[in-house]
């Protein structure tokens, strides 16, 4: 596909309106800040799939009000429950009682993956959802059951572990993580 000059023009118009940093959107769709870069020059050209997701960014209504009410309500959860980037497992909020269960504040954790504390089940589950269509849009949710682990790195006692997908209003595709006794109903 030919480059084309006035998505480009549209997109950085789109991206500095919204105050998202060039690196920013390149985290959020998977590519280099180089690209993005090449992109709003219009000397390269997106993917068809990355340019549906920037599409959808760039005429999603943006309500950071209600990525404020999603951090408050995760937080003040009472289940074991939180919030990473879907992509980097990047840790945005956690409730008490996840705090709890990994037996530190979350507060050293915000910002850092969460990918290196993961089980051998949390790994697999991860693996299937490129077959889902998790990245797609073809799937927003999956349960699994994992074996958690008693001891460092980090405890996890969840049996069942319930993931649920949803974009915040920057377009950051996020993994809303809650853990169960009992396989959820």
């Amino acid at each position: 596909m030919a480059p084309d000059p006035e998505f480009g023009r549209r997109l950085r118009q789109w991206r500095r309106e919204s105050e998202i940093k060039q690196s920013r959107l390149a985290d959020i769709v998977g590519v280099t800040q180089a690209t993005v870069s090449r992109w709003e020059k219009g000397l390269q050209t997106p993917a068809p799939l990355q340019i549906d997701l920037l599409h959808q960014m760039m005429t999603r209504n943006r309500n950071f009000r209600l990525d404020q009410a999603i951090k408050r309500l995760v937080i003040h959860s009472r289940q074991r429950v939180h919030l990473i980037e879907d992509r980097s497992h990047r840790l945005l909020c956690a409730s008490g009682p996840r705090e709890k269960e990994w037996q530190r504040d979350s507060g050293d954790l915000l910002g850092t993956s969460l990918w290196r504390f993961a089980t051998p089940e949390i790994a697999q589950a991860e693996k299937r959802l490129h077959h889902m269509g998790w990245h797609e849009d073809q799937a927003d949710h999956l349960t699994f059951e994992t074996s958690g682990r008693n001891g460092p790195p980090m405890p996890i006692v969840d049996k069942f572990i319930l993931w649920e997908r949803f974009f915040l209003s920057d377009g950051t595709a996020v993994r809303l993580t809650t853990g169960f006794d009992h396989p959820p109903a």
